[in-house]
């Protein structure tokens, strides 16, 4: 019970003893500071941003929201890194 693809309360039933505030505020913060850096890339807030939530067990996750050239323009943007880090690697 609990990964990323449950997110969202339609997903799941709110258990009184989970603390889910903790968790969202934790993902607040996150999910402002990934959408600094989205920005400072370059990217148009209005089309790509990060939205906090919570998993069922009162974790906190963000979640990636974006137009699809939004979503085009931040793959292109991290193709290099993601490279650079494979070659690391091997």
């Amino acid at each position: 019970m609990g990964d990323l693809n449950d997110v969202g309360p339609d997903a799941w039933v709110w258990n009184p003893n989970v603390d889910y505030l903790s968790g969202w505020r934790h993902a607040r913060e996150s999910a402002g500071r990934l959408n600094d850096a989205l920005r400072d890339a370059g990217l148009d807030s209005s089309t790509v941003w990060a939205v906090p939530n919570v998993d069922a067990d009162g974790r906190g996750v963000v979640r990636l929201a974006a137009s699809l050239p939004a979503a085009d323009e931040l793959a292109e943007l991290l193709r290099p890194r993601s490279t650079h880090s494979r070659r690391r690697e091997a």
